[in-house]
């Protein structure tokens, strides 16, 4: 089974953007969370009152709890869903007081390659903070701050993330930063927002370690990270990173984490690279 590329994941979303206009698009021939993440996203914007997937991309979506995602009836029968260990069904995060609980799903995902009980901490550190993140850089008002789902394919030796969030965006959060007015002006802000440090809310507990965390699991996992946000993204797949400037802007910010099932992973090879701030040891990330 391939990573999922960048041109995946912007054809989707054009793909989404006809879904805007016409009220129909082309489905991918295999679904994967991101796309759900995304479309269940657009829909909720869009207050859909119903959603026609047919045959087993149909199936595998309600399997995901894509119609309760939009608060509307599934054509599907009802099912005995057995999710632990092997899916997160797409999750509305509505209220601060879920983000443990779905760190804690997600970090299950990631058990088979981490290396020790402190690389499996540090993951659900990771994906509290980037959960996190959707409660602290919201803009929105009708209680709904983001979606996330997830997928192990034992099958295809991957594994994916996808969360998508109704904040303000990546740009707009650093813009709080002055320190990073200067840079904003000449850099992508999809890319800044991985490296160590890069936050717009600095000095606030590990404010700015999700993203690069994740990059470094990823890089040492030789697997992928994308973040979309606005008409930025910053890609990277197999240890090779790249961004970009899209035609298409996207509202909010998009993650997308895929691993490889194959590769184990080890915090400390991440954290040898970084310097810690003042005030915080190893032990601040494995309590």
């Amino acid at each position: 089974m391939y990573f999922t590329g960048p041109h995946d994941i912007e054809t989707w979303i054009n793909n989404l953007q006809v879904l805007r206009v016409s009220k129909s698009c082309t489905p991918p021939h295999f679904l994967k969370p991101f796309h759900l993440a995304t479309l269940a996203h657009v829909l909720r914007t869009e207050n859909a009152a119903q959603l026609n997937l047919a045959g087993k991309i149909g199936d595998y979506a309600d399997t995901m709890m894509l119609w309760e995602a939009l608060g509307i009836d599934s054509p599907f029968p009802a099912k005995n869903r057995q999710p632990s260990g092997r899916y997160l069904p797409v999750v509305l995060l509505e209220d601060r007081k879920s983000i443990e609980q779905v760190a804690s799903d997600l970090g299950d995902l990631f058990t088979s390659v981490c290396v020790g009980e402190r690389t499996v901490d540090a993951v659900r550190t990771m994906l509290r903070e980037l959960i996190d993140n959707c409660y602290s850089h919201s803009a929105v008002d009708d209680g709904l701050y983001g979606l996330i789902c997830a997928q192990i394919w034992n099958g295809g030796r991957k594994a994916q993330i996808a969360l998508s969030d109704s904040g303000v965006g990546i740009r707009t959060s650093l813009a709080e930063n002055p320190d990073l007015k200067n840079r904003l002006l000449v850099e992508n802000s999809c890319a800044m927002a991985t490296e160590f440090g890069v936050t717009g809310k600095p000095g606030r507990g590990h404010s700015g370690y999700g993203l690069h965390v994740a990059r470094g699991l990823l890089t040492n996992n030789n697997g992928m990270l994308y973040v979309r946000s606005g008409n930025e993204a910053f890609c990277l797949s197999q240890n090779v990173s790249s961004h970009t400037y899209t035609k298409t802007a996207w509202d909010g910010t998009l993650i997308v984490i895929e691993w490889d099932l194959d590769r184990p992973v080890d915090i400390s090879d991440v954290y040898k690279s970084m310097p810690l701030p003042e005030g915080i040891d190893d032990d601040d990330f494995f309590s």
